[in-house]
């Protein structure tokens, strides 16, 4: 009895710890909501949002969802990009490295 209390206390705290952050879903937000949710945000904290598109690319039809990220995640990714592409091809740049 001792022990199944224990487990079902261990369970509920395992449990109660669990914690999830649930944020604005900016792929779902109008022009007019984005703006308003940047209004008052500085700069590398705005969301920018790329339309969804469909096209053909390389001979394939694709559909590119909407996709958005702050300015700040953006240019993470740039100095990234630049960092394994000025390694070359022969190496140079870890593409796993972190770049701040």
């Amino acid at each position: 009895m001792v022990k199944r209390c224990l487990m079902l206390l261990f369970v509920l705290l395992g449990l109660s710890s669990c914690e999830s952050t649930v944020g604005p879903s900016f792929e779902e937000m109008s022009e007019t909501e984005l703006a308003t949710y940047n209004a008052f945000l500085s700069t590398d904290e705005k969301v920018v949002c790329q339309e969804a598109s469909a096209d053909w690319v390389g001979g394939s039809y694709r559909r590119i969802p909407k996709i958005c990220a702050t300015v700040r995640q953006i240019k993470r990714q740039q100095r990234l990009a630049d960092a394994v592409w000025s390694g070359g091809l022969g190496g140079g740049a870890n593409p796993g490295a972190v770049v701040c």
